[in-house]
Formats: C-alpha cells, structure tokens, sequence
C-alpha cells in the first residue's frame, strides 16, 4: 500500500480548513460524494466554536424571584420592622454623631430592608425636659404674709360711732357699742402647680355692734332707745408678691352699710333739735357702695406680719324713708376706709389678729325745690379695734 507523503496531508488539511460550510455544502456536481462528506467532516471538525445560549431558569428559580418581587397578598405593603433598642455603646455613638442623625433617618424610612432604629434615650431625656418645663413653681412668699387656701377669722369688734349733720344744732349719735366680726379670705387656685390665676382670691366680712343710743334732758333725765350698726361686704381680690416679704393686693368688691335706731316714732332730723329734744330721734341710715381698695402685707418675721389697707367707697344709693336720714330729701354717699392690723401665727393653721379701723361715710343732700330743711351734709364715722383668732388652710 503506498502511503502519501507528508507534505501531501499537510495540504489537504489545510484545504479542508479553509473551505466554508457554504462551500461544503455547494460541492460541484462533479466531486463525488465520499469527498463532500469528507469535506464537511473536516470543515465540522474546525468551524469556530458556537455560542452557548443561557440555560432557562428553573420553576423553583421563577418562583423566589416572583416572591421576592410582589407581594404575598396584592395591595399589602412592607412589613413594618420591628425598633430595634439601642443598647449603651449604640448610644454613646450617637450622641458623637448627633449632625448625622437626620440623614440615617431619611435613609432608613427610604430603606425598607434595612431596620429602623429607635432613639430610646433620647426620648427618654425629652420627656424629661417636659416633665421639668410642668414642674410646680411654688410660692416664694414668707408664711406670714402668702396667700392661704382658706383664711378664716372671728374676732370681737368694739366700735365708736359718730354721726352730726352740718347744721350743729340738729341731734346727732356718739357712742360705743361692742359686738363680733366674721372675715373669709379664700384663693382657691393657689394650689395649682403654675399660673397666674393662683393668686385669685376673694374675700368677705360681716361686722355688727350692739348698744344703746340715749339724750340727756335739762333735769338730768335720759332717755334711751337700742341700737345696732353693720357692714358687710365681698370683693374680688389679687395677691402680687413683691418679693419674699411683701404682698401687694388690689381688690374690687361690693359692700352696705347700716346703723338702726329702734324708735317706735321716727322723726324728721328737722323736728329733732338737740336743745328741745327729750329722746333720741336721729334717723337710721342705709347704704350700699361700690369699693376700690389695696391691701399691703409686710412680713417681719416667718411668723409675724403688720397690713394695711384702705380704699374708696362710691356710693350706689340711700334708702329713702320716715325714719331715715333721708327723710326730708334724697342724698348721695362718699367715703373711704383706713384699716392697720398685725398677725402672729401660732403654728401653720392658727393665728391671732388685732386691726384699727377707721371709716367715714360722707352724706350729701340735694334739696328740692320748696325745700324747708336747711342742712346740706352730714358724715358718720366709726373707728375702734377688732382682735379675733384665724383658721389657716395651706
């Protein structure tokens, strides 16, 4: 068998590499078939290698990403994770970081994967601070002078009474009866943590004497008729601390004034001239006012305080009657009240008082025409001591 040559191999092999599959498979008709097998066997064997195409994804693959993708349910959004505590390194770390705070925050709302982190300690520290901003701000003012809860008094009242017309000739009163006053003092706010309402407070008194009104006769006779004078009143107050010791206290208030002779025969103050008169025949006097007053309290001692206080009166109306001073005409009233006392406390409910009071109501008449009477004015006056006990409420 006769074996071809080297160099013979080395170009048919090189003849089968060049040749196309194109070419392999438009052979001529004249090459015989053997030979065009032989040539795609060899262009096959040393064609370029193809592309492999991607493997398709798998059920179980599909499925995850679809998981992953949507939703279980359809229109249900994230699960919402749960805060995560941050324990005391977290924390120290934070509070060196304390500009990048709001950054880490508008990522992890934009992040729903990533877990949301709750600033316990810093909550912690603000709810502190609100709980300090509510804190109470007590009342620096001394106990002898701060406003109480409740301030009630009884106490004993000895009162002079003066009452003349301008005309000296006509009957007047003087004398001194003795009797009781009942005082309230209340700021029912003043236990309130903060504000300025605590210091509202009200007041209201009630004082009456009892006695005798008599008139001396030209033989050394007397006779006498009983009496009784009072006053009452309220007002709405307001305690202003000026410092520790001091409490400044305007007040607004609403009062009447009384003072009865129980004559069975009332009279004009005309018909009743002190010279000729054999009994007492001046006229009672009923008024009622409007008061503007400031109280000032000064405290000596955590137990010892001296107050003064005093004010307007602006009279409302005089009742008209036979047996009032207003008898003969009408008249209109204006005056004024001065009152100074002091205050030991005795433990943290209790206490003794002692005041000076003094008031002057002033009477003014308007004569009608035709009028007879001649007195244009009168005053009344009442001055004395008032000492009494108090029950004090914080």
């Amino acid at each position: 068998m006769v074996f071809p040559s080297a160099t013979a191999v080395a170009a048919l092999v090189m003849s089968f590499a060049v040749a196309s599959p194109l070419a392999a498979r438009t052979a001529p008709r004249g090459v015989s078939g053997s030979a065009a097998a032989t040539m795609k066997l060899a262009a096959g064997l040393w064609a370029p290698p193809k592309k492999s195409k991607p493997k398709p994804a798998r059920d179980d693959d599909k499925r995850e990403e679809e998981l992953l993708r949507s939703p279980s349910k359809p229109g249900a959004g994230p699960k919402k994770r749960r805060p995560i505590k941050m324990d005391d390194s977290q924390e120290e770390s934070e509070d060196k970081a304390e500009e990048g705070e709001e950054a880490e925050e508008g990522d992890d709302e934009g992040d729903e994967d990533k877990p949301k982190v709750t600033k316990h300690r810093k909550r912690v520290v603000e709810e502190e601070g609100e709980e300090d901003d509510e804190a109470p701000e007590p009342i620096s003012s001394q106990p002898s002078v701060i406003p109480r809860l409740i301030n009630f008094g009884i106490a004993t009242a000895a009162m002079r009474r003066s009452f003349a017309y301008n005309q000296a000739s006509l009957q007047g009163d003087a004398g001194f009866r003795i009797g009781y006053q009942l005082a309230l003092e209340s700021f029912p706010l003043v236990t309130q943590p903060n504000g300025w309402y605590r210091t509202l407070g009200v007041g209201a008194w009630y004082e009456k004497e009892y006695g005798d009104a008599t008139h001396d006769t030209a033989d050394g006779m007397f006779n006498g008729y009983p009496f009784s004078q009072s006053r009452w009143g309220f007002d709405v107050r307001y305690a202003i601390p000026a410092g520790d010791w001091v409490i400044v206290m305007p007040a607004l208030g609403y009062g009447r004034m009384g003072a009865d002779l129980q004559r069975t025969t009332p009279t004009t103050p005309t018909n009743c001239v002190a010279a000729t008169a054999t009994d007492p025949c001046f006229g009672d006097v009923k008024t009622s006012y409007l008061s503007i007053d400031v109280h000032i309290r000064v405290g000596l001692t955590p137990t010892l305080a001296l107050s003064l206080s005093g004010g307007f009166l602006y009279g409302l109306g005089v009742a008209r009657g036979p047996d009032q001073i207003t008898a003969e005409g009408s008249a209109s009233m204006k005056g004024f009240h001065v009152d100074a006392g002091a205050t030991l406390l005795v433990n943290s409910w209790f206490a003794v008082n002692a005041a000076i009071p003094f008031r002057r109501y002033g009477f003014s008449y308007d004569a009608p025409t035709g009028a007879t009477f001649t007195y244009r004015s009168a005053a009344d006056t009442y001055y004395g001591l008032i000492a009494g006990i108090a029950v004090l409420t914080k």
